[in-house]
């Protein structure tokens, strides 16, 4: 798609090396991205790439540390979301804004309801507005509904005529389609194509390329922090975007991790034989559809994903914190009988979800505390916990897996990223299970940090255990043994090790498209 060409005289919207930081990581670094009026801008990176810290900043949710954001040419104070609203700069989050027992047109003019003479609300005045603005982007929702009432499809709707009344030049959509049916996409985007023609930039950040090259002009790619390049949405650029958003394996990392071949690994090439954890038919209803996979014991079996394809939801049916249905589910032979985490703990198998803060670890605990917590029964000799014994083994695990704290009973929300997820995986190395389920297993920490993570795994197999790793990272999943594509909730490929090895990434590129 192209801008109207009497609309690119300059940049709507400027951003000039914006950077942010927080402690301990580097969110954004020297930021620069120029948007055309009419220009609708794709925004690709896999999490923690920094779209959604750039989306706080021009949202006036955070301030940066450095930099500028010009909007004709002008500098603007975005220091409060009232200050990005009167730079007439909206945004409609992925989880939508609105107030579900509202009526649609309250929610249109929410905080801004038109008043009479005498300063009461003109209902009337609101209902009418509120229809013309629905009724301009193509929808005939009746504004006496209340928003709980309505589709997924016509929330959205409603979430951008709010904006459009608030008479919005820039409008950033994040994730527009994650909750859409396939058919409301196609509505979504004849109106951003009518935005579009009235000159508005749109600053849309999706997961799903197909539909950027669509609806897009440009895509701007971010990795760890930084904007690594700006493309033509064309898939003809496919391959090469993916290549910038991805990365490739390190040589230092390659180099310690190598195993045969010249490739690094993180397995020991265990590929048969006896199954580990065996499934058939697994599928939930909304996020995962029909999917088989088997895990050999000693293997280290990669799933590959770009971000937002089932990768969260996928691991934890497996572990039993999600409901799903399987035809056939079986952990060393046996079957899963119950659904829930406890059992799946029993039958050996243990889970270090991606959002390890709130998932995997109790921050407020001390690290003792979080290495024990999967394993109680063993500390507890009698009717008490022993913490004698418990403060043995988190002593034990802090030595072996060279986990850098000031002493064990300090709170690991005090640890860095790589620490913190040694300490989780810690405490399912202290439980004794067999086989792991692991998902982006090196997000948000440093290069240090990966390859000492990237060690522990390789020494878990080593010592006879699994291991599935769900990654959205190209170069964690050439380090597998064997790796499984998913998109959208399904396995739609295979590579073995052998065509890694003879091909590289462009195994699992190739499989993506």
């Amino acid at each position: 798609m192209t801008a109207p060409a009497e609309l690119t005289l300059r940049p709507l919207i400027s951003v000039s090396g914006v950077s942010k930081s927080y402690p301990g990581t580097k969110a954004l670094s020297g930021i620069d991205l120029d948007i055309m009026p009419g220009e609708i801008h794709g925004i690709a990176g896999q999490n923690g790439a920094g779209k959604s810290t750039l989306v706080r900043i021009l949202s006036g949710v955070e301030k940066p540390d450095a930099g500028t954001v010009l909007i004709d040419g002008n500098p603007v104070s975005l220091d409060s979301p009232q200050a990005a609203q009167r730079a007439r700069i909206m945004t409609v989050h992925q989880e939508l804004s609105l107030v579900p027992h509202l009526s649609v047109a309250e929610n249109v003019y929410v905080g801004d309801l038109p008043r009479t003479a005498a300063g009461t609300v003109n209902w009337r005045k609101v209902r009418e507005q509120a229809a013309t603005q629905l009724q301009r982007l193509g929808f005939d929702i009746d504004v006496r509904a209340t928003v709980a009432s309505l589709p997924i499809a016509h929330r959205q709707a409603v979430e951008i005529a709010k904006a459009m009344s608030r008479d919005a030049r820039i409008l950033i959509l994040d994730e527009p389609t994650a909750t859409l049916p396939r058919h409301d996409v196609r509505q979504l985007f004849a109106l951003l194509t009518q935005l579009k023609a009235l000159g508005i930039a749109i600053i849309y950040i999706s997961h799903h390329f197909d539909e950027m090259y669509e609806i897009c002009d440009k895509i701007s790619v971010f990795r760890d922090g930084k904007r690594v390049g700006l493309y033509d949405a064309d898939e003809g650029q496919h391959s090469v975007i993916l290549q910038a958003m991805l990365g490739g394996v390190s040589a230092e990392k390659s180099k310690k991790l190598q195993f045969g071949g010249d490739h690094a690994r993180l397995g020991v090439g265990r590929t048969g034989g006896q199954a580990a954890v065996e499934v058939a038919g697994l599928r939930d209803g909304r996020d995962l559809h029909g999917v088989d996979l088997t895990l050999h014991k000693g293997e280290v079996l990669g799933v590959a994903g770009l971000s937002g394809n089932g990768q969260s939801q996928l691991a934890a049916a497996l572990f039993g914190s999600q409901r799903a249905q399987a035809d056939v589910f079986k952990v060393n032979g046996r079957n899963r009988r119950r659904q829930d985490p406890a059992h799946s703990i029993a039958l050996g198998l243990g889970l270090l979800p991606e959002e390890r803060k709130t998932q995997g670890l109790v921050l407020a605990m001390s690290v003792t505390r979080n290495i024990t917590m999967a394993s109680l029964p063993k500390f507890s000799p009698g009717f008490f916990l022993s913490k004698a014994r418990e403060l043995n083994a988190a002593l034990k695990m802090r030595d072996a897996l060279a986990i850098k704290v000031a002493h064990v009973g300090q709170p690991v929300g005090n640890l860095s990223g790589g620490n913190q997820q040694k300490v989780a995986l810690a405490k399912w190395l202290v439980s004794g299970v067999q086989t792991l389920i692991i998902v982006e297993p090196t997000r948000g920490v440093d290069v240090g940090a990966k390859l000492e993570i990237y060690e522990l795994i390789r020494g878990f197999v080593e010592g006879g255990g699994s291991v599935i790793v769900i990654t959205s990272e190209i170069d964690e999943a050439l380090m597998c043994d064997r790796v499984l594509i998913l998109s959208r909730g399904r396995i739609t490929g295979s590579v073995d090790r052998a065509e890694i090895e003879e091909r590289g990434e462009a195994a699992i590129l190739d499989r993506f498209n």
